[in-house]
């Protein structure tokens, strides 16, 4: 009887971070796309203008970037909170 409850808590657990595990994964590759795949394309960016006449390759790199960074840190804290902890019985309260 304890043998089996244990096991129900162990793949509840590995289920948990199976699902966070992934969200991190998603998290990381925006977050990649974001950082390493327009630098190759700066020089051609930077001729087309935006905003107030801001390069685009330079508007990507300083505020872009640190505009998805803290989005991305805020989609990590709402769905941990409000999505995955919660599946898994780990809310707090």
């Amino acid at each position: 009887m304890m043998e089996g409850s244990r096991q129900v808590e162990t793949s509840r657990l590995e289920a948990y971070w199976r699902e966070q595990l992934r969200l991190i994964i998603t998290l990381l590759v925006i977050w990649f796309a974001v950082t390493y795949l327009h630098p190759p394309f700066a020089a051609s960016l930077n001729k087309i203008k935006i905003l107030t006449g801001f390069p685009l390759g330079y508007w990507l790199s300083s505020q872009f970037s640190i505009t998805v960074y803290v989005i991305l840190i805020f989609v990590y804290a709402l769905t941990m909170n409000r999505v995955i902890d919660k599946k898994y019985g780990f809310e707090e309260e």
